[in-house]
């Protein structure tokens, strides 16, 4: 009897050892398994700041539009899509025809007259016209002509009441440093409600921080950046997205980005991340943008 639980003992002994040293073994094998499948989580840069030096990343070769959607192919491994703002459509469709610039022929002529009469053949080769909205540094949005030639960005302030040039600006490729593409984000501390909106920011600042005269006067001229915005007209004229593309941002940042890569020995980088203005309670800018006192509009029995 003795004899047997010794043998029982002995075989059960066995067992208890033959498990322990499968557990360790299988858990050995997990560990390696789990080493060699683990996936380094990409560092996230900073969101693009004044300098654009903190961009998340730079493409000088490619665009990505908001509007269409993005994949990956040759093989590689599969990157998580960019996931792109939802589009706030700005005012509503009996509000936009109080637009000056809503009027058919309107635009179209005052950016022809623009061209006939500010471009000239050392400004280099045009490429484009559009109907922007400017984003201030005081986050004010005001409507301005652009045009786009192979040596320079000209921004026009246009009275569409009296059909006449009020002012325009330069601003030349050649001085770019950066030019950043992407949402339009506040500052984590800012109270200001998020836009859902895209733009495209050029800057010639080389990485200096904004002086103290020019960060609070909402007068200045010398802030060395200039915002874009598409205007509210893109999302309501009716017709192709080609008719429309005089309104739309995106299609200025594609020829624009392609300007700049066709300059020889360009020193301008392009990022795609995200645009940080600079507003934090912002009570006169929402007040500003949400009446369109940026835009030439009828305003009950006025109009300005």
């Amino acid at each position: 009897m003795s004899d047997m639980m010794e043998d029982d003992l002995e075989f059960r002994g066995g067992t208890l050892q033959l498990s322990a040293d499968n557990s360790i073994a299988g858990s050995s094998e997990n560990r390696t398994r789990a080493t060699q499948n683990q996936v380094k989580t990409p560092i996230n840069a900073n969101p693009s700041v004044l300098s654009g030096a903190d961009s998340l990343s730079s493409s000088a070769s490619s665009f990505a539009d908001a509007r269409q959607d993005q994949s990956t192919s040759n093989g590689a491994a599969q990157q998580p899509s960019t996931v792109y703002p939802r589009y706030d459509v700005p005012f509503d469709q009996d509000n936009i025809k109080d637009f000056f610039t809503f009027r058919k022929g309107v635009v179209e002529n005052a950016i022809q007259e623009c061209i006939t009469a500010l471009l000239f053949p050392e400004d280099g080769e045009y490429l484009g016209s559009w109907l922007l909205t400017e984003i201030t540094l005081w986050d004010n949005e005001k409507e301005r002509i652009v045009l786009l030639t192979s040596r320079l960005v000209m921004t026009i302030k246009y009275d569409f009441i009296a059909m006449k040039q009020l002012d325009f600006r330069k601003t030349y490729l050649d001085d770019l440093d950066t030019v950043v593409i992407g949402e339009l984000v506040y500052p984590p501390s800012s109270l200001v409600p998020e836009r859902n909106l895209r733009g495209v920011r050029m800057m010639w600042n080389k990485g200096e921080p904004l002086p103290l005269k020019t960060v609070w006067n909402p007068f200045s001229q010398e802030v060395p950046f200039i915002t874009f915005a598409s205007h509210p007209i893109y999302w309501h004229r009716d017709g192709t997205a080609e008719e429309r593309s005089t309104f739309d941002m995106e299609k200025f940042a594609q020829k624009l980005q392609r300007a700049i890569e066709n300059i020889p020995g360009t020193a301008c980088c392009i990022h795609h991340s995200p645009i940080v203005i600079q507003s934090y309670l912002g009570l006169t800018s929402l007040f500003h943008n949400k009446t369109s006192m940026g835009f030439f509009k009828v305003r009950g029995k006025f109009s300005f």
